[in-house]
């Protein structure tokens, strides 16, 4: 299959808009961590996010433990829980990592990209050797796979 997927941070969701979030590539190859889709819950769209939601694995957990070792208590930049901030951010990370490297490889696997604007995100997914990709280029993707389609990109 070889194909890039798209693992979406929430602070991306909005900026796609309609057009964007119902087309084909969206629903073939974006994907939302669970905690994500439950941070988005009260937007309009948040129904559309349910048949691309990824829920977590025991593979994916165990990464988590791994991302959370690296973050100092101090740090409120990546994750803020006690300001309600960044609590899908660490299983962001987890997920794209478990993804890019399964237990058992595949020969013909996906590459896991993680979208996002947060700084923190984009850094910690640098550390994890995991590939980020801006907001704007997954648009201009969609975009692009819109019009080979035939109809009028957002």
């Amino acid at each position: 299959m070889n194909e890039t997927m798209y693992l979406l941070d929430n602070n991306v969701l909005g900026t796609l808009g309609p057009m964007r979030r119902s087309a084909a590539f969206f629903g073939a190859r974006c994907r939302v961590p669970a905690e994500v889709a439950y941070e988005a819950r009260r937007v309009a769209y948040a129904d559309a996010l349910k048949p691309i939601t990824v829920e977590m694995t025991p593979p994916m957990l165990k990464q988590l433990t791994k991302v959370m070792k690296t973050v100092p208590v101090s740090d409120n930049k990546f994750i803020d829980l006690y300001g309600n901030k960044g609590g899908a951010d660490p299983v962001l990370i987890a997920m794209a990592w478990a993804l890019n490297n399964p237990d058992v490889p595949d020969l013909f696997g996906d590459r896991w990209v993680i979208v996002s604007h947060d700084k923190a995100v984009l850094a910690k997914a640098q550390e994890f050797g995991v590939d980020t990709e801006s907001p704007e280029a997954l648009a201009a993707f969609i975009d692009a796979a819109i019009s080979a389609a035939g109809k009028r990109p957002v």
